[in-house]
């Protein structure tokens, strides 16, 4: 049985269920209107043939399309919504479409407001709520795709604020991006290896000025454990992540940020991160991670 996501969004509008009964979706088609996504229209494949749904209204500006590739699936949706200036709820402002082979759509619509995401499998259904907009969108996940990796995740530390998110499970990390502001980690991002294929995980937090700091492992190689330091910075109501150090079956890396705060480590005995999860805002807030048993 599907797993039905919580659509994101506001509460107006009439509600609408594709359900899940499809093998997949192709295409997404999505439609603007001055403020936010007025329209959607999705291609499902069900037995090789293709059923088309769609919600909201069309404008004269009519639509634009994500395609996927065959063998290819959708994995994930950024979802931004907010409230507008004579609307009574919150709307969709914008849509982002990521897939399991690394391809992201542009951003349909303008991102502002509130951030989150639909994910954690292969997506096969959609549902919400429109009227003349596009008030909430949610999703179903595929039985099937619930992560082959048995993972375990390990509970977030750091402060409560921010957007949560979630990477997912994959088979290993292949990449770290850490960027730092004045007091704090500001941004987050993290590259996985599933299948044999790299996947892209999302963009947490903001990159200031000072960019963001890689650490790159090598063939072989497989992060154990997370340390790091978290503390409330002047001006945020929430501690915020202050350094992250990653250590792997072969090295340890050099802090990312200043050591000072709350330490925490984030590691299973003889398992090794395959997800990062957490909330972001301006800055990282809190980090988690998923863990599978170590195979080799």
């Amino acid at each position: 049985m599907a797993q039905k996501l919580d659509a994101l969004g506001g509460r107006g509008g009439e509600e609408w269920d594709d359900g899940s009964a499809y093998d997949n979706v192709k295409k997404v088609y999505v439609g603007q209107g001055d403020s936010g996504v007025v329209y959607v229209k999705f291609d499902y494949e069900k037995d090789g043939k293709t059923v088309s749904l769609e919600h909201g209204k069309q404008t004269l500006l009519g639509t634009e399309e994500f395609e996927l590739d065959p063998e290819d699936y959708i994995t994930c949706v950024k979802v931004y919504y907010e409230k507008l200036i004579g609307s009574p709820t919150e709307i969709i402002t914008a849509l982002i479409f990521k897939t399991y082979k690394g391809k992201t759509s542009q951003p349909f619509g303008m991102t502002s407001g509130t951030e989150s995401e639909l994910g954690g499998g292969k997506i096969i259904g959609f549902h919400g709520s429109a009227s003349d907009v596009i008030h909430s969108l949610g999703a179903y996940i595929a039985p099937s795709s619930t992560p082959l990796t048995p993972s375990d995740t390990v509970p977030a530390q750091g402060g409560d604020a921010g957007v949560a998110w979630d990477d997912g499970v994959h088979d290993g990390v292949k990449k770290i991006y850490v960027g730092q502001g004045d007091s704090c980690v500001t941004y987050f991002k993290a590259e996985y290896e599933k299948a044999s294929k790299l996947v892209l995980g999302s963009d947490h937090g903001s990159k200031s000025l000072l960019g963001a700091e890689e650490f790159v492992l090598g063939p072989g190689e497989y992060v154990t454990a997370v340390s790091g330091y978290y503390d409330k910075v002047f001006g945020l109501d929430s501690p915020a992540i202050i350094s992250l150090k990653f250590i792997t079956n072969k090295r340890t890396s050099i802090p990312y940020g200043l050591e000072s705060g709350t330490e925490f480590v984030l590691e299973k005995k003889d398992h090794k991160v395959v997800g990062f999860y957490g909330q972001a805002g301006d800055f990282l807030y809190k980090i988690g991670v998923k863990v599978a048993p170590i195979s080799d």
